[in-house]
């Protein structure tokens, strides 16, 4: 079976459009959202009914996502993404709200966790970006593979070490293959407002058969989303960060 799991969309279509397209000719049979579909920028309608479109789709919440339910406090972001989910609150149609409050906290299958921050207290919106909260990561579930997303910045970790996934390949493709008899936590990117300094949306593939991770970077046209956020008249930052991958 090959996942291609994905997260962070935060209302960016022109980015989410790019990557599906990409996926194309991935032979992908199931695919996983971690959440946050929406949420800094200005499409979270069109987003939410792309990612309900695909076939053997399953998602999670994300804190964006449960915020703009007013299950979490936007109050408690930073002042431009307490903006924009202000704004996402207005815009969001009465289905694609109970499309977001249908959505799990966690999911298992095969040996496999899901989650959109971390897979050990899902609502607690801990960054896995440490030893630390990597080893109460691995405490928090029995399953091999953890994906988790959150920090908008593709990562591998295994109990002794802490990868961040480098695309210096002009390709933009790294693979790793995972020892059958390792644990795993793997932060897939973002697709939406990557924070690596590489505005390339971010996803990843993963053969349960072959034990593949495949990380993929996608070309877009940044230029174009970033205006789209000025347009909307969304804090203009999150429109300019679009374009540095920061």
């Amino acid at each position: 079976m090959r996942l291609m799991i994905f997260s962070d969309i935060h209302g960016n279509i022109g980015a989410l459009e790019a990557v599906l397209a990409h996926s194309q000719d991935k032979g992908i049979h199931r695919y996983i959202c971690l959440g946050d579909i929406v949420g800094y920028g200005p499409h979270p309608n069109e987003c939410i009914h792309m990612v309900k479109s695909l076939k053997n789709c399953r998602s999670v919440a994300g804190n964006h996502d449960l915020a703009a339910l007013w299950e979490a406090s936007p109050y408690g972001m930073s002042p431009d993404a307490k903006e924009v989910i202000l704004w996402t609150m207005e815009q969001l149609t009465p289905q694609n709200k109970t499309f977001l409050q249908s959505l799990p906290d966690r999911i298992d299958f095969s040996e496999m966790s899901f989650a959109h921050a971390n897979p050990y207290n899902p609502r607690g919106w801990r960054y896995v970006t440490d030893r630390k909260y990597a080893l109460r990561s691995f405490a928090g579930t029995l399953s091999r593979m953890s994906f988790i997303g959150h920090s908008h910045r593709p990562l591998l970790i295994t109990r002794k070490n802490m990868l961040m996934v480098d695309f210096t390949s002009v390709s933009g493709v790294s693979e790793f293959k995972v020892p059958e008899s390792k644990r795993c936590i793997v932060n897939c990117g973002s697709i939406g407002q990557p924070r690596d300094r590489d505005p390339r949306p971010c996803y990843l593939t993963f053969d349960t058969r072959r034990h593949q991770l495949t990380f993929y970077r996608v070309s877009y046209d940044t230029s174009k989303s970033a205006q789209a956020v000025f347009d909307a008249g969304l804090p203009r930052g999150l429109g300019m960060r679009l374009l540095k991958g920061i």
